[in-house]
């Protein structure tokens, strides 16, 4: 494998799981507002404002894909991956408490999606961070 071949491999799986993370962030919030049943039952469990899971969450996920997708500022962008990551963890625990085991899993893949995003993009945010 040349250079050039290793360089095109690690840009492919870069964008692939950035994309791949995108995507389920986007489907995720845009689904919310499609139905919002699912999200309405859970802010009624953990005693919240309606709104907030109706809302406020579905718009978050959007905004945070952007801001992955986004060259511009690599600190906002690691902010960015933290909200992804605590929002998919917090999803998962509350799938988990009510036992449904179909999104436990697709919650646990999403985390593998984020955990390979953020791992390919590190290195590129550490280098546009140096050179800031």
């Amino acid at each position: 494998m040349t250079k050039d071949d290793g360089q095109t491999w690690n840009r492919g799986r870069y964008w692939a799981a950035t994309i791949a993370l995108c995507a389920l962030l986007v489907f995720s919030g845009l689904l919310v507002f499609r139905d919002s049943t699912t999200a309405i039952q859970i802010s009624n469990e953990l005693h919240m404002p309606t709104f907030i899971g109706t809302y406020i969450l579905p718009v978050a996920q959007i905004v945070v894909a952007a801001i992955i997708l986004w060259r511009g500022f690599p600190t906002l962008r690691v902010f960015a991956y933290a909200w992804a990551l605590l929002y998919f963890l917090i999803e998962l625990i509350l799938f988990y408490n009510a036992q449904d085991y179909i999104r436990v899993a697709f919650s646990a893949a999403k985390i593998v999606v984020w955990i390979l995003a953020f791992w390919w993009d590190r290195d590129r945010i550490h280098r546009k961070v140096s050179h800031a």
